[in-house]
């Protein structure tokens, strides 16, 4: 059974809804990105704290030695 022919009209609908589709995915993956970015952002500050930690353990380790020896 041979398909109908689509009325301009629907054509029309249809265009109108795949662009506001694709509009919508590209904004979301803009979103998804900006957000990835942030997350990157946070774990290299984490990293770093978690460095400053261990350098500031290291130093008080240091001092409470040369406390206990003196």
């Amino acid at each position: 059974c041979p398909l109908a022919p689509v009325s301009p009209r629907a054509n029309e609908e249809i265009a109108q809804v795949r662009a506001k589709a694709k509009a919508e995915s590209a904004a979301l993956h803009a979103g998804l990105r900006k957000e990835q970015m942030k997350v990157e952002s946070l774990e290299r500050t984490l990293q770093q704290k978690n460095q400053e930690i261990e350098e500031l353990t290291k130093i008080c380790d240091e001092l409470i030695a040369k406390l206990g020896k003196a």
